[in-house]
This record gives structure tokens, sequence and C-alpha cells, in this order.
């Protein structure tokens, strides 16, 4: 099936998500409601303001702030903010084009099997590139689900099998997942859950 614009998805979605969390962020500004740090009566709402948003948002939130501030900014909304919400557009014709010829589109979940625990912490953009395939559902409004679909080769980690369905269909969605998962079980004898190994939780 070829959807052409998804490729031009996860540079729309990262515009588009910033930049509506930047406006909505601006919300918890320890004024109405939230947490409040730093207000000990000698502060003024500025810095009480400022000290709780450095308290209160981790890096990738205040990261998300900056991207979404840039791009509805005077002079840039319509270079960046604009042009991310007709590439959305553009995907939602891509999947509307796709669900005339089929029920559900099915892709791999991820790139890549999970991360270990903090590997790239340090590397937002890899993070970033590993929803390529989940982003274009969640810009066009579309439902989605992810079940499991065997174990990778490489490291021996669950990989997952994505299911799209039209908008408003989320119960097709629901009988495909569900007729997969019985599928699965049948195949391999067990719940794909009964394959992983026990998680050792440390002190």
């Amino acid at each position: 099936m070829s959807c052409p614009n998804f490729r031009f998805a996860l540079g729309a979605y990262y515009l588009i998500a910033p930049s509506e969390a930047s406006s909505n962020l601006a919300r918890f500004d320890a004024m109405r409601y939230g947490l409040r740090v730093g207000d000990d009566g000698t502060r003024s709402a500025e810095e009480v303001m400022s000290m709780t948003r450095e308290a209160g948002f981790g890096s990738e939130v205040k990261r998300r702030i900056i991207l979404g501030t840039y791009a509805l900014s005077a002079g840039y909304y319509d270079a960046f903010y604009g042009s991310a919400q007709k590439v959305r557009t553009l995907i939602q014709r891509d999947l509307a084009a796709a669900f005339a010829k089929a029920d559900v589109l099915v892709s791999p979940t991820a790139p890549t099997t999970a991360f270990k625990f903090g590997e790239k912490i340090d590397d937002p953009l890899a993070m970033y590139l590993n929803d390529i395939a989940t982003i274009p559902a969640n810009l066009a409004g579309i439902p989605g689900m992810s079940i499991p679909n065997g174990l990778a080769e490489e490291d021996g980690l669950p990989s997952g099998l994505q299911i799209l369905a039209p908008a408003r269909e989320d119960a097709r969605l629901y009988r495909v997942g569900a007729a997969l998962e019985a599928w699965h079980e049948e195949v391999w004898g067990k719940r794909m859950i009964d394959f992983a190994p026990e998680l050792k939780v440390g002190a």
C-alpha cells in the first residue's frame, strides 16, 4: 500500500505536537493550579513561575516548549506550523485512499525493539525516529493498536505489529486484533507474555 506523504509525518508531528504542547503547558504558571515552588512572599510572580517550571518540567518537556514556541513565533508560523498542518492533510488523504482499498492497514510498530533503559536518554532524535510508524495515525486522528508479533532474532526482545483502521472504526480494529492474537496463541501454544524472561528488579 502506498502512502507517499508518510515520509513527512515525523517532521510534521514534531512541529505540531510541541506547538500545541507549548500553548497548553503555559497554563502551568504556579498561580492558578499545579506545583508552586519558591513562593516565600519575597519573590515576584515571574520568579515563582520560573522556579516552578524549572523544578516541574523535565528536559524533554522544556525541549518541546522551546521548539513549539519557536514554531509559533511571528514570522515562522506559516513556514513551520502552517506547513506541518498541510502535511497532516496530505497524510489524511493518503490514509483515506488506502482505506478505500483495504479494511485495515498493518505495519511494524517500531523500526527496532525496545531500547535498554536510559540508553537513548542523551539522543532525543533517536527516540523521535522510533515513532516513525505510529505518528501517521496520530496526525490523521485514526485508531491504531499494537499487538505482540513474536521475538526478534537479533536480541530476543518482542516486536510489535501495528493495525490501523479508519476513523470511528475502533470495533473493526478490535476484531482484527483479537483474531490475530487468537491465531498467534494457536501457533505458539501460549501467550506472547509467557515468552518474556522474568524481570530482575533492583534494590
